[in-house]
């Protein structure tokens, strides 16, 4: 068998070179220290050697070192000053041009603040007809939903009604009136009415009168009236207090079947005023009044045999059809009539002057300025039977 060759034959030099370097290594580093011991210590007899320096030397010596020290160069002084001269001389002149600019353009600097301030503003406006918008389509469509739903108007029937042939109210006529009212017709026996809250007044008047005196004429002399059996009597004026009076009355209860009566006072005016409202489902209405034994019937015929007697119709406005249908029926009794649009559910008349209430009379009436136009007072029409 051959013989197998070592390998540390081949790696020998390569050990011996590091040896050698460790070896040279170690002698520098070892020299090294040496030299830095050396070099201290060089350094701390320098140091003990030094004298003693006070505080006044050491500024001194700092003073001088300062002297010492080598100043900037004139010559460049000047020129970096002249060089920030130009600098300066052109800055000025460019700004010059700036504002002249801006003097041409009239360019207006903006306030940063201000207009946020503004867009502030026109968000608060926009979002306030935003929300007014929004009300507005949102009552477009309830309108709209409602007209969907609302059922077509069917206008009622034609009512024919004849020309009126005025013709003069007899002398001395003695008027009996009917409120035609709520598809009814109501006799006002307003006569009987008054006389009753009339003979109601004189028995509270010892008892709620405020005053009572008897009228004179510029004479002096009492002035006189006539009774209800032709004799003459001194006319006498009683007067109320208004809250008295009202709560006499509405303790009574003053009128007939068909009306509710009521007093009705103003707190600037002396007179009584009688209110007779109707009451619902009384009166007659148009086929009743047909009828032979109808009360409005037995009326046209007992005021028929008064040859001063005339009817008058108040005519409400939702009882006109009502009106011609009852017309017809006077007419074929061959009654005078006549008749008015009424513009009030109920019916009203004053008390004689006899009967007062205590009140405050208004303010009188500035006189028109100078040069101001005369007003032309028109007269009410006459009234004539129709």
């Amino acid at each position: 068998m051959s013989r197998r060759k070592g390998h540390h034959d081949e790696e020998l030099p390569f050990v011996a070179l590091m040896d050698t370097m460790t070896n040279v290594v170690g002698v520098l580093i070892i020299v090294l220290v040496m030299v830095g011991i050396g070099l201290a210590r060089s350094v701390n007899k320098v140091l003990s050697d030094l004298p003693p320096v006070t505080v006044e030397e050491h500024a001194k010596l700092q003073k001088q070192v300062e002297d010492s020290t080598p100043k900037a160069d004139p010559e460049k002084l000047e020129k970096e000053k002249e060089k920030l001269l130009k600098d300066l001389k052109k800055s000025t002149e460019e700004l010059k041009d700036l504002e002249l600019t801006k003097d041409k353009q009239k360019v207006k600097i903006v306030d940063l603040d201000d207009l946020n301030k503004q867009l502030d503003q026109r968000k608060v406006e926009r979002d306030k007809r935003k929300a007014d918008a929004e009300k507005l389509l949102a009552e477009i469509d309830r309108l709209k939903k409602q007209l969907d739903t609302t059922p077509v108007y069917q206008p009622p029937p034609a009512v024919v009604v004849k020309l009126p042939n005025p013709r003069p109210m007899p002398d001395k006529a003695v008027i009996q009136r009917f409120l035609v009212i709520g598809k009814r017709v109501y006799y006002i026996a307003d006569e009987e009415i008054k006389e009753l809250v009339e003979a109601e007044l004189r028995l509270a008047a010892p008892s709620i009168a405020q005053s009572r005196e008897t009228l004179k004429g510029p004479d002096g002399n009492p002035l006189m009236t006539r009774d209800k059996s032709g004799r003459a009597v001194p006319m006498r004026k009683v007067v109320f207090e208004p809250k008295k009076l009202t709560d006499h009355f509405s303790r009574r209860n003053i009128g007939n079947r068909d009306f509710k009566t009521e007093l009705v006072l103003s707190p600037t005016s002396p007179t009584i005023n009688v209110k007779m409202t109707p009451l619902p489902d009384r009166g007659e209405t148009v086929e009743q009044t047909k009828g032979m034994v109808s009360t409005f019937q037995a009326l046209m015929r007992k005021f028929k045999a008064d040859p001063k007697s005339v009817i008058w119709f108040h005519v409400y406005k939702d009882s006109l059809e009502t009106y011609l249908a009852v017309r017809d029926v006077a007419d074929q009794l061959g009654m005078p009539v006549g008749w008015d649009l009424y513009p009030s559910p109920f019916y009203a008349r004053s008390l004689l002057a006899e009967f007062a209430v205590a009140h405050t009379p208004p303010p009188p009436t500035a006189a028109p300025p100078a040069g101001a136009k005369t007003v032309i007072n028109i007269a009410a029409p006459k009234t004539v039977l129709d």
